[in-house]
């Protein structure tokens, strides 16, 4: 059986959900016709990465991310570093010959953009972005619906993200609230994964506009001085698509009483769609084909029960008739690339994907606060 060898840049947060996955594969998808192995995990602070391989046993903790790429034992590494060290990382990744899985956004600027494709084309190698919200069974049965044309000729669509993790002012200005070090704010941190979304559920974008907020202009650093604030805690996009439809989308961490919610609303001439991440075991659709009489007839939102019903999965790992949960999107994210790599098939979606929505966020900024639309 073939071992796939893991290299992961980044021992914070996703670093551990990444970790995570990759360790509990095998009990979500029944024979799997690959092993994965733990082999290196990087972080610029030392102390970090030695803490996850004593912890999930990895063979090996480094605080340089070249070390990975000279390993012939790791066929994989994953990027889960901030915004601005993505690109360094990416390109020497494929310079080596790795397959890469990485964090969004994968960079910052369009040079970067443009010299991920050139470097991409002929590299050999399989990649993917993690835009995890694609593989909830949930997502997967709207896409399938879409495909069939349930919608009818799709009118209008809402999408929001919402968190309210900066609405305190003493919260301090981390590298996400710096654009030198995050390129962007809450558009590039949420946002990408909204508009990923709506382009993998509604096809191209045609012209869009943006306006955005920053909630408080100065927020103390870790010593407690007070420093500037130049990036975003809140846009809203207006966006008309090339398949005639227009609609809204949000992506903000200053929404009160929201935790993670990402809602999604698809409108079209013979129907409607509705998800819920907070609710994400069920899928709400409405088929206005069904009589309406008497009394209404079946017309009506109907609650899909989705659950864990992962078409890939034998055992629907805990259980089909389990709440599913946060972590589910990035396993089948992570799954879905494993087994490209594993049948040597480029993987969706793509850095190419990622550039496409990476140009999108630039041109929006360009725009931002003003009447302007542009054109993508």
């Amino acid at each position: 059986m073939k071992t796939l060898g893991i290299g992961i840049i980044g021992a914070g947060f996703m670093g551990k959900t990444h970790t995570y996955n990759y360790i509990n594969l095998p009990l979500f998808y029944d024979e799997l016709p690959f092993r994965v192995k733990l082999v290196g995990i990087c972080n610029r602070t030392l102390s970090k990465a030695e803490r996850l391989k004593e912890e999930f046993g990895y063979e090996f903790a480094t605080s340089n991310y070249l070390d990975l790429l000279e390993r012939e034992d790791i066929d994989i590494i994953d990027i889960c570093t901030p915004n601005n060290r993505h690109y360094e990382q990416i390109i020497h990744t494929l310079e080596a010959k790795k397959h890469i899985y990485a964090d969004k956004p994968i960079c910052i600027t369009n040079q970067e953009a443009d010299n991920i494709v050139n470097k991409v084309e002929g590299a050999g190698v399989v990649h993917q972005t993690a835009f995890h919200n694609r593989f909830y069974p949930a997502i997967l049965k709207l896409k399938m619906l879409l495909n069939e044309g349930f919608l009818g000729k799709p009118v209008s669509f809402r999408a929001v993200y919402y968190h309210s993790s900066n609405i305190n002012p003493k919260k301090y200005r981390g590298w996400r609230q710096s654009m030198v070090e995050s390129g962007g704010g809450v558009l590039f941190d949420m946002g990408s994964h909204v508009i990923d979304l709506v382009y993998h559920l509604m096809g191209e974008y045609d012209r869009m506009c943006m306006q955005s907020v920053i909630l408080y202009p100065k927020r103390p650093d870790k010593n407690g001085k007070m420093t500037k604030v130049d990036t975003e805690d809140h846009v809203l996009i207006n966006a008309k698509m090339k398949n005639g439809a227009f609609g809204t989308i949000e992506a903000s961490k200053i929404i009160a009483g929201s935790n993670d919610d990402l809602d999604l609303e698809l409108y079209g001439t013979q129907g409607a769609v509705k998800f819920k991440l907070m609710n994400p075991s069920f899928l709400w659709i409405y088929d206005a084909r069904e009589e309406d009489s008497p009394i209404g007839g079946n017309r009506g939102y109907k609650a899909v029960e989705t659950l864990n019903k992962d078409p890939d999965s034998k055992s629907n790992f805990p259980g089909p008739r389990f709440n599913i949960g946060w972590l589910r999107g990035h396993i089948g994210s992570q799954y879905n690339f494993l087994k490209c790599v594993y049948e040597n098939r480029q993987a969706v979606p793509s850095l190419k994907d990622s550039v496409y929505i990476q140009k999108i966020m630039n041109k929006l900024y360009l725009v931002n606060n003003k009447e302007d639309w542009v054109s993508v």
